[in-house]
């Protein structure tokens, strides 16, 4: 198979990756053309020192490989990071919560990263109609009355939908309300409390995120089914002010016993939450002794000299 021809526009942008990462930066096409778009048709990571993009599905390359290289850029515009540092001990549900939570963190970079790619002129009509096919072909309709176990993947999906239409599919948003009435209609109110205000910087993006995860959660509740956890089990990077990082540890956040273990040493795990929203922002294994003494110090240790000892990231705002 030749390799599909990238737009100038794309090339650019990943003259601009290789600029921010320093590393060559090599793309990889398979022969799959399913003739609809979804999240996972591409996959971006590090491998032998190089950046390394695998795209999978070739139904429209230009958007494809434009859209991993805007994530990848938004790494570079102080957007928090997320972690995965606990474990439930069984791998289905490990995975299910880092899906979910993954692609509903991804869902926020795309409020802009959306309008990024209209204005470069790679997200198009044709593009929204491609990854209207894809929901129609991933997701099984709801039956009716019934609570299933594809409401949280309908439910993920819809919410990144309606990001991506923005207000103008009006026709797809109806048919998507008809196969999908339960779903639809908390994706439209999870939408609705991420776009009442406008989205900017690092302090506000994470604001966004952990309130998109909890809604998420407090949904699955209301259906009457187990909520992931998502506030706990995904450690979001701290974004704090230079004045914040001179204080103590226990002027911002508040240690927390999980029923999780960590997946480094698989002890109990200790969320360190940040006490405003109680969000999981770091982990730390269980002390082997003194743990009363050792967590009084930890307490009493000021953050920023806690995040260097860790080698935590943060952002400053």
């Amino acid at each position: 198979m030749s390799e599909p021809k990238l737009k100038q526009t794309v090339l650019d942008l990943q003259d601009e990756v290789l600029k921010m990462v320093k590393k060559p930066v090599n793309i990889s096409f398979k022969e799959e053309k399913k003739g609809w778009l979804a999240s996972d048709q591409a996959q971006m990571y590090l491998h032998d020192g190089q950046m390394q993009l695998d795209v999978y599905d070739v139904t429209a390359p230009n958007y494809t490989v434009s859209h991993e290289f805007l994530h990848v850029l938004a790494m570079g515009q102080n957007v928090p990071q997320i972690n995965f540092l606990m474990t439930t001990n069984d791998p289905n549900r490990d995975s299910k919560i880092m899906t979910a939570g993954m692609e509903l963190y991804d869902t926020v970079l795309h409020l802009q990263i959306y309008p990024q790619q209209r204005k470069l002129g790679l997200l198009d009509e044709e593009i929204v109609e491609l990854f209207y096919k894809g929901l129609l072909t991933q997701l099984k309709p709801e039956k009716q009355g019934e609570i299933d176990a594809w409401m949280v993947l309908r439910t993920v999906k819809l919410v990144d939908a309606l990001v991506l239409f923005d207000g103008k599919q009006p026709q797809a948003e109806q048919k998507l309300q008809e196969l999908y009435p339960r779903c639809f209609i908390a994706a439209e109110k999870l939408y609705a409390g991420l776009t009442e205000r406008k989205i900017t910087g690092p302090q506000k993006i994470r604001a966004a995120i952990v309130k998109l995860w909890r809604g998420f959660d407090d949904q699955l509740s209301e259906w009457g089914q187990a909520p992931l956890g998502l506030n706990d089990f995904i450690s979001l990077e701290p974004v704090l002010s230079e004045r914040q990082t001179r204080l103590e540890i226990s002027q911002l956040f508040e240690i927390y016993h999980s029923s999780l273990q960590d997946n480094l040493h698989f002890k109990p795990a200790y969320i360190v939450r940040y006490k405003s929203d109680r969000q999981n922002s770091f982990v730390i294994p269980e002390p082997e002794h003194d743990k009363e003494k050792i967590f009084r110090g930890f307490y009493a240790a000021k953050i920023g000299d806690i995040l260097q000892q860790m080698h935590i990231d943060y952002l400053l705002r």
